[in-house]
């Protein structure tokens, strides 16, 4: 059945004849006659009592009430392409490292949420590597990934430069030098974690193999490892700071090409974004503007 059928159907059924209908809709009333003759065809019953004005049969009936519901959700569809309203019943899948989850992101929810009270919003965390994964296949309609450079080919939006500290519990007194680094554990997340790769990076610096990590599931976890003193782990400076660990810990700076890590915000090119993630986007983008701009004044004073 095609829209514009049903349209015609319930045009006739509203103005009782096909040719007021037909005139209505600014066409022929062969047209009308043809639309009504194939969608009986179709459904293989008679829709319409020809008498005036014309009445919907028992099978026209059933009809109607679907055709409304049809014709209302396609208005509905269109109004939301077209007029870029929000939308309750579609929440943004929005993924992060859980880092950026426990520090960063609520400032950020609590702002918008602020301005768009009905914006829902449905937060995944997980490691960069199958975030980036998650985003591309659709599956996450935006992510806040760790890493080097932007993701080519996605739309990347640098959110903030983390200090990385390299941490250990005080009554190990860490050293930084290879004979003692090679019988150290690292608490670190699995393959795939931004963190992870500095970690393996660091080691390679030492020519050690970053062979004894430790896998854990969350953060807290690898805190908690750390502060009794099972192993080290490099994590940004803003958790470290902020964690009630912190009194039970040390910390050691890295190498200079170690020190920072960037956090992307990525989605897909912006011609598939939804109004919802779109509103998103735009907001957060003016968010960091508003940082930027409060930091820089300051600064000045």
């Amino acid at each position: 059945m095609q829209l514009k059928s049903l349209e015609i159907f319930m045009s006739v059924l509203e103005h009782g004849s096909f040719s007021h209908a037909a005139q209505y809709l600014h066409t022929v009333q062969s047209n009308i006659t043809s639309h009504i003759k194939k969608l009986e065809s179709e459904l293989g019953c008679e829709l319409l009592s020809r008498q005036s004005p014309i009445q919907a049969t028992s099978a026209g009936q059933d009809l109607a009430h679907y055709a409304q519901q049809i014709l209302q959700l396609h208005r509905q569809a269109k109004e939301h392409f077209l007029h870029e309203e929000l939308s309750k019943d579609f929440p943004l899948k929005i993924g992060s490292m859980e880092t950026a989850a426990a520090v960063r992101l609520p400032a950020l929810f609590h702002a918008i949420l602020q301005k768009y009270p009905d914006l829902p919003l449905d937060l995944h965390t997980g490691s960069t590597r199958g975030l980036i994964d998650l985003v591309q296949s659709n599956q996450l309609d935006c992510a806040f990934i760790g890493n080097t450079e932007p993701i080519p080919n996605m739309f990347n939006l640098h959110m903030w430069t983390e200090k990385m500290l390299l941490v250990s519990a005080k009554k190990m007194n860490l050293q930084m030098d290879a004979s003692f680094l090679e019988n150290i554990r690292f608490i670190a997340f699995k393959h795939g974690c931004s963190y992870r790769r500095v970690i393996e990076v660091f080691l390679q610096g030492y020519q050690l193999p970053a062979s004894q990590v430790i896998e854990m599931g969350s953060l807290d976890g690898i805190m908690n490892c750390v502060a009794l003193g099972m192993g080290a782990a490099i994590l940004p400076e803003t958790y470290v700071m902020g964690s009630h660990y912190k009194d039970q810990l040390q910390f050691n700076e890295l190498s200079p090409d170690l020190s920072y890590s960037k956090t992307y915000l990525i989605a897909n090119q912006p011609a598939t974004w939804s109004r919802n993630l779109k509103v998103l986007l735009r907001f957060t983008e003016h968010f960091l503007q508003t940082l930027e701009n409060e930091n820089a004044m300051k600064n000045i004073y």
